[in-house]
């Protein structure tokens, strides 16, 4: 039999063995949760760099058709924020080569190009050809990043990294970040609703009605669900055991939104088709003076955006958006937020006449088209302006907006039509 000492000493060792095995459970456990968090800071830095480089890009598009000190400056001040992000993301990356050194080096150049740009612009001076022949060059390098970036792929080896770096020339197709709801969308959720103030409250049962008749079923068939507070608040119901969506407002009783949130299983429709169906629900709804602006396909649904439009102005603030299963013509989503939110009796003129604000309008660019059009400031007011539609050198569609009291430029837009709809950037 083991004496009593040895037993101790065996416990004692089997204790030990328990906790280094413990231990060092616990730090592979902790270095696999490090490795983790270096490979998400990794690929988040190359996100943020990405992003960055795709502004850039952009605002040197934008820059070399801005044809007012102030449209002008602002490109500059957005150029120099979006070069200071792009280096905080490079400082992140582990890469202690020279694979980063023209990388680094491209985005010192674009914060230095805008600095002196602004300079110019501030003192009076005007932007010339050497300036818009550099604007090309940066704009085609930075093309080019954001085609490599697109590419690279982070581990925390930052000699793999490094390698990752050197790939650049893969094919990339660069989507412009607003597609779903156009270019004058933005601002919709920091708004109090136009539309509402005044009205009296509904009753829930009320707000049950006007759901049932939009979506073309009885009452009995909706269920009443939690209601939504906020700066709109909301009576929320669903139908087909939940895979229906419908929010009515409580003040006023406006169908705020609808989404049907069944799969798509083919594409058997065109754009075409869907924008009758769209035009056909909306005249049903009796939601009139509305004309379409923008739209995208994806995933087998079109969406349709509509801005409100009357007396030969488009208000753009009032924004429905419809989408249309291309499988058989189904309306799955209504939304008519950016309405509800800004839409109210204004009275707005032009001061100038539409040649007085064309004279504003870049001499790179052909004007297409040109109409009044009421677009929403960063500062959440409005304002009136001319939308010139362009052709611009490459032959890509630029739609300028210059304001109609003073002839400023206030916006400018790179279209991208393909197939897949009209996109902006």
């Amino acid at each position: 039999m083991m004496n009593k000492k040895r037993i101790i000493s065996l416990i004692a060792v089997i204790a030990l063995i328990v906790t280094l095995g413990a231990t060092t459970a616990m730090g592979y456990v902790s270095a696999n949760k490090y490795k983790m968090n270096l490979e998400y800071n990794y690929k988040r830095a190359v996100g943020d760099l990405s992003g960055c480089v795709s502004n850039i890009e952009t605002a040197l598009n934008k820059a070399s058709y801005a044809n007012t000190s102030t449209q002008q400056n602002g490109l500059a001040a957005k150029l120099m924020r979006e070069s200071s992000m792009a280096k905080s993301a490079l400082a992140v990356l582990p890469v202690t080569d020279h694979s980063l050194d023209n990388v680094t080096k491209f985005i010192t150049q674009v914060g230095d190009f805008a600095m002196t740009l602004s300079t110019k612009i501030s003192s009076g001076q005007k932007i010339g050809e050497e300036d818009y022949k550099t604007m090309s060059q940066l704009e085609k390098y930075a093309k080019t990043l954001q085609s490599g970036l697109q590419n690279v792929k982070t581990d925390i080896q930052s000699d793999q990294l490094s390698s990752e770096f050197k790939k650049t020339s893969e094919d990339f197709t660069d989507f412009p970040s607003l597609i779903y709801d156009g270019p004058f969308s933005d601002h919709i959720s920091q708004m109090k609703p136009m539309l509402t103030e005044g009205r009296e409250q509904i009753a829930q049962g009320n707000a049950q009605n006007i759901a049932a008749e939009f979506l073309g079923v009885t009452q009995d068939k909706l269920a009443h669900t939690q209601d939504t507070a906020g700066n709109l608040p909301t009576y929320n119901f669903t139908a087909n055991n939940g895979g229906i969506r419908i929010c009515v407002t409580k003040a006023g009783g406006f169908v705020s939104s609808m989404e049907n949130s069944r799969d798509v299983t083919a594409e058997n429709l065109s754009y075409e088709d869907a924008s009758k169906k769209a035009a056909a629900f909306l005249k049903g709804r009796g939601i009139s003076n509305m004309k379409q602006s923008y739209y995208v396909i994806n995933d087998g649904v079109c969406t349709i955006n509509y801005a409100y439009y009357k007396d030969d102005i488009i208000y753009y603030p009032d924004l429905i958006k419809i989408s249309v299963a291309l499988d058989d013509g189904e309306i799955v989503l209504f939304n008519s937020t950016g309405y509800i939110m800004n839409h109210h009796d204004r009275t707005v003129a032009a001061k100038i006449t539409a040649d007085q604000a064309q004279a504003s309008v870049s001499k790179k660019l052909t004007v297409k088209k040109r109409g009044l059009a009421l677009i929403p400031t960063p500062g959440l007011s409005e304002v009136l302006t001319y939308e010139f539609v362009c052709s611009g050198q490459n032959n890509e569609q630029v739609l300028v907006y210059i304001n109609a009291t003073t002839g400023l430029e206030e916006q400018i837009l790179i279209m991208q039509i393909s197939d897949s709809g009209m996109l902006t950037k």
